[in-house]
């Protein structure tokens, strides 16, 4: 069966109050897929809020972020909708994705600029939100199911410019761990922490995972470091190769703490370096900080 048939044919949804919402007919999904926000100028605005997809409950505007194809991914569509029908900017889908979380995800850094726009314009008297404090802070805090906010999946999937545009914009907030005990800093230590990308990061003195590490530090005064198992980002950081070595001077000047701090198996970043580099017999980075007197 043809993936949007199996999308939009499935049994009626119902909203909080058990009554049915409108699913979404075939012509509105592929329109919202392809940008084209023809269908929806005379369309009324609750209609226009009510249309969601049967399963994934994906409005109009996550449907054309997370469309297939990447040039159809249009800010003129989201601004056009965004327009006639704002509480979309909010509005998530079945795994808790605001449209920010799945432009984050997918590295859309225009429409990621336009949503925290459109956001401070509801919060400067949009009908539609004017009674929400600080409305684009609340939007970039948001959490999905597995408690990720939007840093979370643009350092997930290492969008480095999406990162920073966010921790800019929200500079004082933690962020905290999500369902799986990271921060977003902590993903930033581990991101590309595997060994079939080891030769390319040692052929490179900078990485995704070194850019997005240095931003959330110069970008964020308050940035949490925790990991999952008691770890922290030191610890994520020192079982990397020296593509991020340039990073933990920063890190351990913002944090000076780390370097002491041991994981459930009350192991410091030295130790779990250490270990790392017994059975590899490689230096590791925190290996080549200490031997340089930065840890």
């Amino acid at each position: 069966m043809n993936p949007v048939s199996v999308e939009i044919e499935d049994a009626p949804l119902l909203d909080s109050n058990g009554e049915i919402k409108q699913q979404m007919d075939l012509n509105f999904f592929k329109a919202g897929s392809a940008g084209n926000s023809e269908p929806f100028k005379d369309m009324a605005r609750d209609v226009i809020e009510s249309l969601l997809t049967a399963k994934a409950k994906n409005t109009i505007l996550h449907i054309n972020i997370i469309s297939s194809e990447r040039e159809n991914v249009s800010t003129k569509f989201v601004e056009e909708i965004l327009e006639k029908c704002p509480a979309l900017l909010l509005q998530v889908n079945a795994k808790g994705d605001t449209p920010l979380h799945l432009a984050a995800k997918f590295g859309h850094f225009d429409i990621v600029r336009v949503l925290i726009e459109r956001a401070k314009l509801a919060q400067r008297g949009d009908e539609e939100l004017e009674n929400r404090i600080e409305a684009f802070r609340q939007m970039i805090r948001m959490v999905n199911n597995e408690k990720n906010t939007a840093l979370h999946e643009a350092v997930s999937h290492g969008n480095v410019d999406v990162m920073k545009i966010l921790t800019r914009e929200d500079s004082d907030y933690p962020y905290s761990a999500n369902n799986y005990g990271k921060t977003p800093l902590y993903m930033a230590a581990e991101y590309e922490n595997r060994s079939d990308m080891l030769l390319g990061l040692l052929e490179s003195r900078t990485s995704a995972s070194f850019d997005m590490v240095l931003a959330l530090l110069e970008n964020s005064t308050s940035v949490s470091h925790e990991g999952p198992n008691g770890k922290t980002a030191l610890h994520a950081a020192a079982m990397r190769s020296y593509a991020v070595y340039a990073a933990l001077p920063k890190l351990l000047e913002k944090k000076k703490n780390l370097i002491k701090e041991t994981d459930q198996y009350g192991w410091t970043p030295i130790q779990s370096a250490s270990n790392i580099a017994d059975k590899d017999r490689k230096m590791t980075a925190l290996h080549l900080a200490a031997g340089k007197g930065d840890a």
